[in-house]
């Protein structure tokens, strides 16, 4: 097939890319050939408001008239008069007299009756020239009539699209490269335009399909009546017909209402019929794989379907056939991780006994094995050959015993840091959906969890206090409230993914400056939120617009109305991380959920209602957020001291900025771990003794901090600063 890409735009559908005619056509450089269209050709309509768009195109366009004496350019766009080194105004005041010799003048006439008069189309091979001279580039031009609307007035000109023959030559190369693959390929593969038109196939899907596939409907094996309404065609037939509703064309249609975004697939096995040679018809299962991707010349939508026959594949599959496809896929993942972090999320995923069983026979494992290609993968400057395939084994089982202790209060974080390589988030919110099996209720998308997981680690910054390891950390609190307490009368399994993804997400990007200092310097974050959580707000947005990206979006095959259940409920959480909140939500906690359950004629065994589950929930991340007070003593301290570190740092952008330093923050005077029992007294234990009064399966948590309360009480009194002769400001909330 011989085409012309020619370009055309057409209101509320954007730039369309058109095939026009098909024809055979030798031409040689300095000749012109006029191609085999009808005479009558509609002219493409060209609006002066088109030129904006053609001038993001990336071809050479230009806008000429050819009619007598002189040809004279009307316009053209960036890429072309970049290619000419000239502007716009210099352009459009060419005069074409000094080249008016026979030849020119002869190609001059020939354009013009040829293209403005009788809308033919013309090729060229010539070359085009600097305007400051010296330099040429050999193209291939393609001349198109066309009728522009401009000043007022409309008129008929020619438009020149010019592909420099490099390129030519390079996409030439390309297309029979690709070309070559497809034909070999013992795959069916097929192309079609997004209405559902064939582009080409192969020969695989030939054989599999028989000669005259057409429309893509034929792949689904649809009859007549099951395609109806389908294609565009279909929609013009006048008067009424029976639509046949059956399980092929429920596949078509669910195929084409996922492929709506660049990159997105499908995938489906369906019951079909095989013509035999003998006349017969046999059944066979067919795997249909779509996907969705741009024509790489013209950038328009196309759909790629691959098939596979699986026929025998569905008689086998059970129980043992899924585990083995869920290890080939993580097999699959660990060849695309280029870092230890991956590796780790990987191997998290599956039975520890994989590892020992790998460190006995490891020699037999990277025989059989070649795709893992240990020997040639890195991370962080680590070789995993097979010298240090041991060496990397202990430190995975050191990772391992870590997070074994993930359901425990005593869970060290920093601990965790360090043996996941410096990964701490993304290697235990991969550790706890695993543990509570989301992946595989929700239908998550593994590979782009692990990019969502590391685009938001990556996000965090190298604060004191609020970094990755903070988050991690707020994590693991979050895993073991959902899990150990009396919860679970509350919230369902969506409550558990929206809590556990809420923690992961809700310090992102976090600048290491509370919410008062935004508002009062003005910063585009609180301008952003109009002074409402700015912080908070900013966390929700950036995190989700990474969700948004296609290559990162892990949620896409779950059903519209549980993604928008989701969004809601990982909202209403970390706005309710905002200390500004506080007091609100323990007042909520004590008359909607204390009283109620306190309260059993009131009707609590029936489902709870969705503003009490959003509340508990709430309540379950401001207990996560934290959760450093009930950690162990050691934890506790260095985290305090981190916080201590925060405050201070953003003190001395005050004080650099001649503003008020904020309390507590001045590195001067006594810091947060001063003033932590007024903290816990005020702050901290109201909202715990409410919790554990709700959930008494949380008291230890009580006790807990009350040890460390007693820390600090105890070096109060070794300072020799008595109450009596501390600050008397008022102990009030630390601002996140």
């Amino acid at each position: 097939r011989g085409a012309v890409a020619c370009y055309r735009f057409e209101e509320d559908r954007g730039w369309e890319s058109f095939l026009e005619g098909s024809c055979s056509f030798t031409v040689s450089n300095s000749t012109s050939a006029i191609m085999d269209y009808p005479p009558t050709c509609r002219p493409k309509q060209v609006h002066e408001n088109d030129f904006l768009a053609l001038d993001f195109l990336p071809v050479c366009i230009e806008i000429v008239s050819y009619a007598p004496p002189f040809p004279k350019n009307i316009w053209a766009n960036s890429k072309h008069l970049n290619l000419i080194g000239a502007s716009i105004e210099e352009y459009k005041s060419y005069s074409y007299v000094m080249y008016a010799d026979d030849v020119e003048r002869s190609l001059w006439e020939h354009r013009y009756q040829a293209v403005q008069e009788k809308y033919r189309h013309i090729l060229e091979r010539s070359s085009i020239e600097h305007y400051r001279g010296g330099k040429k580039t050999a193209v291939e031009t393609v001349y198109t009539p066309c009728q522009v609307t401009i000043g007022g007035g409309t008129f008929m000109y020619v438009m020149k699209v010019h592909w420099p023959i490099d390129t030519v030559n390079e996409r030439e190369v390309d297309t029979t490269y690709m070309t070559s693959l497809l034909e070999c390929s013992p795959y069916p593969l097929c192309f079609f335009t997004t209405d559902g038109h064939l582009i080409t196939c192969n020969p695989a899907a030939r054989q599999v399909f028989g000669k005259t596939i057409w429309l893509q409907s034929d792949i689904f094996g649809m009859g007549e009546r099951e395609r109806r309404g389908l294609n565009v065609a279909d929609m013009q037939f006048s008067g009424s017909f029976r639509i046949e509703r059956t399980e092929r064309r429920t596949a078509y249609e669910n195929m084409m209402d996922a492929l709506t975004e660049d990159g997105a697939t499908f995938e489906v096995d369906l019951p079909m019929k095989k013509q035999q040679e003998d006349g017969t018809e046999t059944a066979w299962y067919c795997r249909v794989f779509a996907q969705r991707q741009k024509d790489p010349v013209t950038g328009e939508p196309i759909i790629m379907v691959s098939h596979q026959d699986v026929t025998n594949l569905r008689k086998v599959e059970g129980e043992l056939g899924r585990m083995q496809m869920t290890e080939q896929t993580n097999r699959a993942l660990m060849n695309q991780d280029s870092d230890v972090a991956g590796s780790l999320l990987t191997l998290l995923g599956e039975d520890w006994k994989f590892l020992e069983n790998q460190q006995e026979n490891m020699q037999a494992e990277m025989e059989l094995d070649d795709a893992m290609e240990w020997e040639q993968r890195t991370a962080s400057g680590i070789t995993l050959g097979a010298d240090n395939c041991i060496t990397q084994s202990q430190k995975l089982k050191g990772l391992r015993l870590c997070l074994d202790k993930a359901d425990d209060w005593d869970f060290d974080v920093f601990e965790l840091e360090k043996e996941a390589d410096g990964y701490p988030l993304q290697v235990l919110t991969w550790h706890v959906f695993q543990k509570h099996n989301l992946i595989e209720e929700f239908n998550l998308d593994r590979i782009k969890l692990i990019n969502f997981l590391r685009q938001v680690e990556a996000g965090h910054l190298e604060n004191p206090y609020h970094n990755a390891t903070h988050v991690a950390d707020v994590v693991q609190s979050m895993h073991c409230i959902l899990s150990k307490g009396g919860l679970r009368k509350f919230i369902g399994r969506m409550e558990v993914l929206a809590g556990l993804l809420a923690a992961c997400v809700h310090d992102f990007e976090h600048r290491g400056f509370n919410n008062d200092f935004l508002i009062k310097t003005q910063d585009d974050w609180a301008i952003d939120s109009n002074d409402k959580s700015p912080n908070e707000s900013h966390h929700l947005a950036s995190a989700w617009r990474i969700l948004r990206n296609p290559e990162s979006n892990f949620i896409h095959r779950m059903p519209h109305a549980q993604q928008v259940q989701l969004r809601k409920l990982i909202i209403e959480m970390v706005l309710a991380t905002d200390m500004a909140e506080h007091m609100a939500i323990v007042s909520r906690l004590k008359t909607d959920l204390q009283k109620r359950l306190e309260n059993p004629d009131d009707g609590i065994e029936g489902p709870p209602p969705e503003n009490l589950k959003t509340l508990v929930l709430q309540g379950a991340i401001k207990i996560a957020d934290i959760g450093h007070l009930y950690a162990a003593h050691h934890v506790h301290v260095k985290w305090s001291e981190r916080l201590e570190e925060e405050m201070w740092l953003q003190g001395d952008v005050e004080k650099a900025r001649n503003m008020k330093v904020s309390f507590l923050m001045d590195r001067d005077k006594p810091g947060v771990t001063k003033s932590q029992p007024g903290f816990v007294d005020f702050v901290v234990r109201p909202l715990f003794e409410v919790w554990t009064s709700c959930f008494p399966e949380y008291k230890v948590l009580l006790d807990r901090i009350e040890t460390n309360y007693q820390f600090w009480k105890s070096r109060e009194t070794r300072s020799g600063t008595p109450e009596s002769t501390k600050s008397q400001e008022p102990a009030e909330p630390i601002k996140d």
